[in-house]
């Protein structure tokens, strides 16, 4: 569960609209939750009603941005810096975060530096403090541009790539692996739709003599926030697909506490792939039955409940679910690379009314990159609809403590909830998942 610190970019968006817009109000109300499920369902669906023309493109621009539109966004966001400034004021750079990594999923590396550089040398210039994320991102951007960009090549026909579930057995799966060669050494790495950035240990970047950048301002969210340095791989091969100039964010595996970092000595992992390698390959199909990951020679057809999942700030795939208990569609984090699965302190602080009388009946301990925590947990029955299909999950923790400033979705939908389906497919042209 790592991402990119980036909340602090949509933070400023608190549009103004007036009650006696519904429209306009409640597209303000998703903008300000940062409900982009909600958002896009309000467009699609009554956008010719809004009576705003700069939350009019400001709705269009999110939409392209989060549902992998990225030359949408970036046609959308250059209206609303050529016209509505005034509107946007100290969101200005937000938008132009965003835009600059429309630009870098494009390709366009030197316009997405050129973007974030301009505006920190305009902040230098009229002595106004930086954003360090933003002079980070600058570094990288120009780093990557420098290296000839991000690049994928795989050839015109499927793929099968084999897996393995670290415990050995799909009911308890832990992790999914794979093998990989970095930089012409086999390296057995974790395969995660949880991970918005490529990350790798010390000890990795270290043994493979890889050069690292320090660019202050750049944080990998794990059980806490871990100050992260800066790498570019020459070349990252999965199977038959070979990556170029792969971006990774090196960090401290280790957690502070013994028993945890002995447990991690022995897993032996030291390298994350992320969802910056999946979405280049347009769909990609887990075959939970046979352990294998399959790249298909052509994308699958578009189902008519698509789109179903969205690309967070963070980077990191969500999905929207349909949850019989609280009758809302609820945000959950799609993360391979969770050991467990469970609804969030944040949809149980929500609906208090439907777990009275709960009590914690156990406490769930969890490290990773930042530390150790633990969280006192309950447990309920789970009834959801995802995709075209509906579930019945037994057993599903609820957490009844923690802290809301940081709980970013309603669920985590863990990898033991994933390999109780025979297959899923994640398709990025259309975002859109399915369970079979």
């Amino acid at each position: 569960m790592k991402r990119i610190i980036s909340y602090v970019l949509l933070a400023f968006l608190f549009v103004n609209v007036s009650a006696a817009q519904s429209v306009d109000e409640r597209i303000g109300n998703a903008i300000n939750s940062e409900s982009w499920h909600q958002l896009r369902k309000i467009y699609m669906e009554e956008g010719a009603h809004i009576q705003s023309p700069f939350l009019r493109t400001l709705s269009r621009f999110f939409v392209a941005h989060f549902y992998n539109e990225p030359d949408s966004a970036m046609h959308y966001g250059g209206i609303l810096l050529e016209k509505y400034q005034g509107d946007l004021g100290g969101g200005v750079a937000n938008v132009l975060y965003l835009m600059s990594d429309d630009a870098a999923r494009l390709g366009l590396w030197n316009d997405a530096y050129q973007m974030m550089h301009a505006y920190n040398t305009a902040l230098a210039q009229a002595q106004v403090p930086t954003e360090p994320l933003f002079v980070a991102t600058e570094n990288q951007y120009a780093a990557l541009r420098d290296a000839g960009g991000f690049q994928v090549i795989k050839p015109a026909k499927e793929i099968r790539i084999p897996f393995s579930y670290l415990s050995g057995k799909r009911e308890n799966p832990r992790l999914i692996c794979l093998s990989a060669q970095i930089q012409g050494e086999t390296v057995r790495v974790n395969y995660d739709t949880g991970a918005g950035a490529n990350v790798m240990s010390e000890e990795m970047a270290r043994k493979l003599n890889l050069k690292l950048y320090d660019f202050a301002g750049t944080q990998i969210s794990g059980v806490s926030n871990v100050n992260s340095k800066f790498a570019i791989v020459d070349s990252v091969c999965l199977g038959e697909i070979v990556y170029r100039n792969v971006p990774f964010q090196i960090i401290d595996f280790s957690t502070g506490n013994a028993e945890a970092d002995t447990q991690l000595k022995e897993i032996g992992l030291h390298c994350v792939l992320g969802t910056q390698t999946m979405m280049p390959l347009g769909e990609i199909q887990f075959d939970f039955a046979n352990c294998n990951l399959i790249v298909p020679r052509k994308l699958s057809a578009k189902p008519s409940y698509a789109p179903n999942i969205y690309r967070s700030a963070g980077k990191a795939f969500v999905l929207s679910l349909y949850d019989c208990k609280s009758q809302t569609y609820i945000d959950a984090h799609l993360d391979s690379g969770a050991a467990y699965h469970g609804l969030t302190f944040k949809y149980f602080d929500r609906n208090r009314n439907l777990f009275e009388g709960m009590t914690a009946t156990d406490t769930l301990r969890y490290a990773g990159a930042g530390g150790v925590r633990s969280a006192k947990i309950g447990y309920t029955d789970m009834h959801y609809k995802i995709g075209d299909r509906t579930v019945k999950s037994d057993s599903v923790r609820v957490a009844m403590e923690g802290d809301l400033q940081e709980e970013e979705f309603d669920m985590l939908y863990g990898l033991p909830e994933m390999t109780a389906f025979d297959k899923m497919i994640l398709n990025f042209k259309d975002m859109w998942l399915r369970m079979e």
